[in-house]
């Protein structure tokens, strides 16, 4: 194992448990915050959980194209492939919901949604994670 496939085991090792606990603490949490005030902790927690999100999928999406270009590997390209799946639905799924729920403020329906539809990206940086695990 090089030191960058060493570097992508540990990203995605990270963006797996950190979307894990999105899917089954955070998000959950919302439907029992409470209304008055929701926008402003939406707000703070929007911002305090992207500052560890968005390195890691800058990292993950980086490391798995060069290592997939650098030598292909049908398993570094499902993982690829399960990655940008991740992506795309962060930002026509995840990134709607939450501008959505910082417009309106609590409202059960969206929050319902934004669960709902996070399985999208907890599956695809799960295969991510299981991909890493596999390589040879």
């Amino acid at each position: 194992m090089t030191s960058l496939e060493a570097a992508l085991d540990a990203v995605n090792l990270a963006m797996a448990v950190l979307i894990g606990i999105v899917q089954l603490v955070i998000y959950p949490s919302f439907r029992h915050a409470e209304p008055r005030g929701f926008r402003a902790w939406h707000e703070s927690y929007t911002g305090r959980i992207t500052v560890f999100v968005v390195p890691l999928m800058f990292a993950q999406f980086g490391l798995l194209v060069y290592l997939t270009i650098r030598e292909f590997r049908p398993i570094d390209g499902i993982a690829l492939g399960a990655c940008l799946v991740a992506w795309i639905a962060t930002f026509t799924l995840s990134v709607p919901c939450h501008g959505a729920l910082q417009k309106r403020g609590k409202d059960l329906p969206t929050i319902e949604r934004l669960i709902r539809t996070n399985w999208v990206r907890t599956i695809a940086w799960t295969v991510v994670l299981g991909c890493g695990i596999a390589r040879p």
